[in-house]
């Protein structure tokens, strides 16, 4: 004989608190309404910045790399898409307390006369993915790899222009997965649901990359998405986007990662985005990463560095019999929407648990007992999760 068994669930909000101020007016420790992310941001402008474009693009030897449309010496070439001098590649040391020193060109290989774009590197640091575009035609920009000489440092060799690459559209924005699995980025190509869509798309081992994905229409809009960037448990993808009811120019978003889907995009809030163009978020070292924004700007972009922090939901309940009797030695296993293990625990005497779960996702409970059926139960941790599940006993046949 087995029974079923009815859940009694709770959940209670704990937010960490922040260590910076903010560049808005929110509150300390206080989250927006238009922050769905899961975090808290405190948000400070770097000290870095100058009256040109600064813009980040990846982590090289404990060194963050941007991308600058600033120059060395008076006199330079403007982009006429940007009026800014044409960029290049910089990078900057990082203190233990998270400042930055003054930009220094990356290489003298990689920048060139022409506009350097975004680069990302392979977990070895030993190969580079970067994006190029001539002054005749500013707005194309192509993907390019080199590799780093295995005896001579600093000498990057054998650049490749990647066969994703075309006179007809733009590839901007590589970011290689923490992984060296997947190569992220953005393109207007032919195909798409409109505007810049972001891609994945395989890498093999000698670097070369296979046919790209579109992401889907859950991240891609009709209109623009740029600036990929995953975490580095590959768990969360973080863009920017004109669409998904952005604040105005692009916002940058959130979405989990499952297996062979993406959640739907969460807004960051209004400690990160703002009513002009938010761009170019990543994670430098634990929840400490940088932005750019051109919100306190006329022209160009400055940096922004943040700290975030996360905000957890305690859930709670309690395992029982229809007859309302407890029932200890129960295996309560917490899922992902998408049907991955995220925790499990076994009740005590008491036939409680508690899970700590991030808001604004979707998860689920399933419930195992010797004897009884097991039950699963949809979980929304927007929802006040407050209820008393009663269900009947059920007779089958063992």
């Amino acid at each position: 004989m087995k029974f079923t068994v009815h859940v009694l669930l709770s959940a209670a909000m704990l937010c960490t608190s922040a260590l910076f101020g903010k560049t808005d007016p929110i509150k300390k420790n206080e989250v927006d309404a238009l922050n769905k992310s899961g975090y808290a941001f405190t948000v400070n402008v770097s000290q870095i910045n100058s009256r040109y474009s600064e813009i980040p693009s990846a982590m090289f030897r404990d060194r963050l790399v941007i991308v600058s449309s600033k120059k060395i010496g008076a006199f330079s070439s403007k982009n006429p898409v940007t009026n800014e001098p044409f960029t290049d590649l910089f990078y900057l040391d990082i203190s233990e307390n998270g400042s930055f020193s003054q930009p220094l060109l990356f290489s003298s290989i990689l920048n060139t006369k022409a506009s350097e774009g975004q680069a990302s590197f392979s977990p070895d640091e030993r190969t580079v993915y970067y994006t190029r575009s001539s002054r005749k035609y500013p707005r194309i920009y192509k993907l390019y790899m080199t590799k780093l000489h295995e005896e001579i440092d600093g000498y990057w060799m054998d650049e490749t222009e990647l066969t994703i690459s075309s006179h007809f559209y733009s590839v901007e924005n590589p970011h290689v997965s923490a992984d060296g699995k997947y190569l992220y980025f953005s393109s207007n190509k032919h195909g798409g649901f409109g505007g810049f869509d972001i891609y994945r798309a395989k890498i093999n081992p000698d670097g070369s990359i296979e046919d790209a994905e579109n992401l889907g229409s859950t991240i891609n809009t009709e209109k623009d998405e740029k600036y990929p960037f995953t975490t580095s448990d590959n768990s969360e993808l973080y863009f920017s986007s004109k669409g998904h009811n952005s604040i105005g120019g692009y916002d940058i978003f959130i979405s989990s990662i499952y297996s062979k889907a993406y959640s739907s995009p969460r807004n960051l809030g209004q400690a990160i985005n703002s009513n002009k163009d938010d761009v170019g978020f990543m994670i430098i070292n634990g929840n400490r990463g940088v932005f750019s924004s051109n919100k306190d700007k006329e022209s160009g972009f400055n940096i922004y560095h943040f700290e975030a922090e996360a905000i957890y939901q305690e859930l709670n309940g309690i395992v029982m019999t229809s007859n309302e009797e407890v029932l200890p030695n129960s295996t309560v296993i917490l899922l992902n929407s998408a049907d991955q293990e995220i925790d499990r625990l076994t009740t005590d005497e008491t036939a409680t648990y508690n899970f700590r779960i991030m808001p604004f996702e979707d998860y689920k409970i399933l419930v195992k007992k010797e004897g009884y059926e097991e039950y699963v139960i949809n979980l929304n941790s927007k929802d006040r999760l407050k209820t008393i599940l009663k269900l009947s006993s059920k007779l089958t046949k063992l």
